[in-house]
């Protein structure tokens, strides 16, 4: 007599479901593009501030568009940014400099996978690190 797949089946299904990690809580789901401002220090050159930029960015991420002459920078997307590999989250971050030099405009974007399509979201976490990272740098402080 053969027997039945079911506690195979079952054992497998309980490794995949056991390897799937939740949506990190600070995914927002949203279509806006949600950019947020940081004036540079006075003082401060284009060139030191695209220097600290790059440096910022390429310490966690592969960076998959660089223009400097037209001050843009955005990430290749990472599955990883929540410490363990996600193959259903990634995050990328994209900076950009005002025409004048003086201030740059930061986003973050994410995407979940809900097992049918990709959401299209924010990542508050990578939002509030890149932003405190780049205003600790070559950010004004508040006065």
């Amino acid at each position: 007599m053969k027997r039945p797949l079911v506690f195979p089946v079952l054992c497998l299904a309980g490794l995949l479901c056991g390897c799937a990690t939740p949506v990190p809580s600070s995914f927002s789901r949203t279509t806006e593009k949600g950019w947020t401002s940081i004036e540079i220090r006075d003082g401060v050159s284009y060139d030191h501030a695209w220097q600290t930029v790059f440096g910022v960015l390429s310490h966690d991420f592969d960076l998959a568009t660089v223009l400097r002459d037209e001050g843009y920078i955005q990430t290749g997307w990472l599955n990883t940014w929540s410490g363990t590999y996600q193959a259903h989250y990634k995050v990328r971050a994209t900076v950009k400099f005002a025409p004048d030099r003086k201030s740059l405009q930061v986003r973050s974007e994410a995407w979940s996978f809900d097992g049918e399509t990709w959401v299209v979201g924010t990542d508050a976490r990578l939002m509030s690190t890149l932003k405190t990272d780049l205003m600790g740098t070559v950010g004004r402080t508040a006065r």
